[in-house]
């Protein structure tokens, strides 16, 4: 009997065929998109940043823990609908026993 997890954590996100890096997926977590632009003339290192609101966030994850090196995990559930979602194929293998 197979049951489905509930949680996946990242090297199941990885097998489940995720193509983004660890930063790259904190940075698509994250509420808010972080843009800036150079100000100032040539060599200028004044920089202007603003604050926008990320339209199509990916399921945040949770720490096992509370210390900063702790394990992340995703629902499953909301993994699943965010790669529908997106069009993005999913392995066939990525409920296998770790």
């Amino acid at each position: 009997m197979s049951e489905k997890p509930l949680v996946i954590d990242w090297h199941g996100l990885k097998r489940m065929g995720w193509p983004y890096s660890r930063v790259h997926t904190d940075r698509l977590m994250k509420e808010t998109i972080t843009l800036s632009k150079r100000i100032g003339g040539r060599g200028s290192r004044a920089r202007e940043y603003w604050d926008i609101p990320n339209p199509d966030p990916f399921p945040t994850g949770r720490r096992l823990g509370a210390f900063p090196t702790s394990r992340y995990v995703w629902r499953v559930k909301d993994v699943l609908d965010y790669f529908e979602a997106h069009g993005l194929p999913v392995s066939d293998d990525w409920q296998a026993p770790i």
